[in-house]
């Protein structure tokens, strides 16, 4: 493992080049403009919330595979795995996957693991994406602590007929991925269908401490993509426009052993069946020696259909409404094999019964999960503009999820030592148990958001927002919750931002918000052995975790230079964590969802970039320093798999050379070391889990030749000097030395 210091990975960016691929000019990246950000139209430059932006261009020229790595250059943002290639998600600023909102089209997808949602989208169908770090519950519901991505989609050509093609190769994991689309205009009807998919092989790692071999087993993927999207312009002055959109995504993937996760449990219930007898095995030690989870299903199919009326009159400026309904399938296994050491066995009568002291034991957990999440959606917005200094948005949300999942659990006794001498109580015996259970979730929310224009250079932006969530167990066979179990819970949330443009060139900007997520109907009320193999409860009696956020922040565009910085501290409670049945008193063994975590976060977030007069050069820098405190009771870490700094560095160089668009990139990507403590394995005796800092040296060149720009080639050589590296512990091992070819046309 390739050791690197604070001060060495600082003196490694000094003197490297680095960049991201192809981002835009400096003179027009703080010019784009965004919605997400304040559900309004505005320049990030104005923008009061921490907002960014990946447009099409960059997607057209990254050569990534998937939504998550076109992210890795946004500060703030990292990406996790969760040892499960392809199934990559996005933290902000800390904050795990499932706090943060991922929409399409503005629609949220919806999910109920304790994961998060992945992000089901072909890179290829995304207009651009766009990115608010920090709280936004207030405009983007509940789920928003870390904060909210938007995946914008694309609609039709301008001309009646486009074909687009586009192919990659990487060698990393001896992979492709192909896609196809036709798409056009005509007349006030526009329209657009693509396919694609993708099939990857096990990657290709530096031999290390991972792979011996130079190939990281169990780590394979595969995708497939078909979308739609149908548009008609209600009017000749397009005024009032209707969009119906359809997604079907597929994905498969297999689950990478992870040594971390190999580890030593103290107190571990079993409770198998021997000889027609329902015993109990106490194990005082419990070492996890295998453990492999595998996604063999995760498909989403959604259908949405927008209405956008504009310029509707002095007062009502805009109407915003869409609809639409989704359903999510995912199947996930996975296996553990525990190797116990002490404890007792209990096996009651009548006739002999057991009571015996267990040097060893030898057990295997079999346990598979099905689920189906339906999901139905509406959402409404209306612009008003009563004063003209006020611009003002109100809107309401409705959400309803449906949860129908089947639960697994084979728990086998292979060997144990010592056991009574009679027949019937001989290995290998066990259990097995179905279970299943159908829970609902129904969201009401009403929001408004005021933009207020104190003076010429002075904005104020408050919103606030009213949620009722009610959730219920509607079916089970669970022995341990009853059909009927419900939780109601209602909040109001704020955010109030102030920007000042007085200075010339320069927004100043600082904010307040609140972040606000409700326990997921897995949470509440159904119990689960994946993870540890140890039976985890759910809790009806869950409350919301929220969140305070505070941000100063300092945007600069002029001459070539660009400058983005955002200073943030935020402080949350309530968090959702798992606690012992013996200690809580809510169960009669493994261990139970709590609200029992805090946090506390601040750093800064930094975006500069300068294109060197008279030339074609750009310098550019992107990356975080952050530090991020976990606390649980009287357990308190900053160890919480959040490296001090992190970014990139580097030179762009542009120039039209023979009638080709041509940019070449050569750019470090990096972060120190981080370690990740957690009270449950810290009580085992393993105090930690630690990865030394890392840094790659890259290199990305491409070209957009042809009529229009007709074709595009672009080739990225990663990770040059093939170095073996983690960037988190909850993501895979990064790729050694690997190559990727990327082609596209349009005509």
């Amino acid at each position: 493992m390739n050791v690197l210091s604070p001060r060495r990975l600082a003196v490694l960016i000094a003197l490297s080049c680095a960049a991201t691929a192809h981002a835009k000019e400096p003179s027009t990246v703080l010019d784009a403009v965004v919605v997400t950000g304040t559900r309004t139209a505005t320049s990030v430059r104005n923008n009061p919330a921490s907002v960014s932006i990946v447009d099409r261009e960059t997607i057209e020229n990254s050569g990534a595979d998937s939504i998550a790595e076109l992210l890795r250059n946004v500060p703030g943002v990292s990406v996790v795995d969760s040892a499960v290639a392809g199934m990559q998600r996005i933290r902000i600023r800390g904050e795990q996957s499932n706090r943060v909102v991922i929409l399409v089209d503005g629609q949220e997808l919806t999910d109920h693991s304790s994961f998060g949602s992945p992000l089901l989208v072909d890179p290829a169908n995304i207009e651009r994406i766009e990115v608010v770090r920090g709280p936004a519950s207030v405009l983007y519901g509940a789920k928003a602590i870390g904060g909210v991505i938007n995946l914008i989609t694309r609609k039709g050509a301008a001309q009646p007929l486009q074909t687009e093609l586009g192919a990659t190769f990487d060698s990393g994991t001896r992979g492709w991925q192909g896609w196809a689309a036709l798409s056009g205009s005509q007349d006030r009807l526009d329209w657009r269908v693509s396919v694609s998919g993708d099939e990857h092989g096990d990657r290709r790692v530096a031999r290390g401490p991972y792979s011996a071999s130079g190939r990281l087993d169990n780590s394979s993927y595969a995708n497939e993509d078909l979308s739609a999207h149908l548009g008609l312009k209600l009017d000749e002055a397009g005024h009032h426009y209707v969009a119906l959109k359809a997604n079907h995504h597929r994905l498969q993937a297999d689950g990478w052993q992870d040594p971390f996760a190999l580890v030593t449990l103290r107190n571990v219930d079993i409770n198998p069946t021997i000889a027609g007898r329902q015993a109990r095995i106490d194990i005082a030690e419990a070492e996890i020696t295998q453990f492999n989870a595998n996604l063999p299903q995760r498909d989403l199919g959604k259908l949405g259909l927008h209405y956008e009326g504009k310029k509707l009159g002095p007062v009502l400026r805009k109407l915003s409404a869409d609809a639409f309904v989704q359903r999510v399938d995912r199947e996930f296994d996975n296996l553990i094999r525990i190797r116990g050491r002490g404890g007792r066995v209990h096996i009651p009568g009548p006739g002999p019964g057991v009571n015996i002291p267990l040097r060893t034991s030898d057990i295997v957990m079999d346990s598979a999960s099905t689920d189906r999440t339906d999901t139905w959606g509406a959402s409404v917005q209306l612009d008003y503009s009563f004063h003209p200094d006020h611009y003002t948005v109100v809107g309401a949300q409705l959400l309803r999820d449906d949860l129908r999942t089947t639960k697994l659990n084979n728990i086998t006794v292979v060997g144990a030592n010592p056991l009574p001498p009679l027949p019937q109580y001989q290995p290998p015996f066990g259990v097995r148990s179905t279970a299943f259970d159908r829970a609902t979730m129904q969201t009401a929310s009403a929001f408004v958001q005021d933009e207020w224009t104190l003076a010429p250079d002075w904005k104020l932006t408050g919103g606030l927002r009213y949620y009722r969530v009610s959730s219920s167990l509607d079916e089970t066979t669970s022995d341990t919750h009853q059909a009927g179990e419900r939780s109601r819970h209602g909040r109001f949330v704020k955010a109030l931002g102030l920007t000042w443009t007085g200075l010339k060139h320069s927004t100043v900007r600082a904010g307040y918000s609140e972040g606000y997520v409700m326990p997921s109907l897995l949470e509440q009320f159904t119990d689960s052995r994946a993870g540890r193999g140890i039976v985890l409860h759910g809790n009806p009696d869950l409350a919301p975790e929220r969140s305070r956020n505070y941000e100063l922040g300092l945007r600069y565009q002029n001459q070539g230079v660009v400058f983005d910085g955002t200073l943030f501290y935020s402080r949350a409670k309530d968090y959702i964590t798992f606690e012992s049945c013996a200690i809580t008193g809510r169960c009669s063994g493994g261990d139970i969802y709590v609200n029992a975590d805090r946090a506390k976060s601040y750093g800064l977030e930094l975006l500069v970039e300068y294109l060197v007069p008279g030339s074609n050069f750009t310098p550019y820098f992107s990356g975080t320093w952050m530090r991020r405190q976990l606390t649980v009771d009287d357990f308190s870490t900053y160890q919480t798999d959040v490296p001090r700094l992190a970014g990139r560095l580097g030179l762009r160089y542009e120039d039209t050379i023979a009638n080709a668009n041509t940019w070449l990139d050569v750019f470090v990507q990096g972060a120190t070391a981080v370690d990740k403590r957690e009270r449950d394995i810290e009580k085992s005796g393993k105090v930690s889990r630690h990865l030394a800092g890392w840094g790659t040296l890259n290199l990305s060149v491409g070209s957009s030749f042809g009529p229009q720009d007709r074709y595009r080639v672009a080739l990225h050589l990663n990770n040059l000097l093939d170095k073996d590296y983690r960037a988190g512990v909850d993501e895979l091992p990064g790729l050694g030395r690997n190559l990727v070819l990327t082609f596209t046309s349009k005509f």
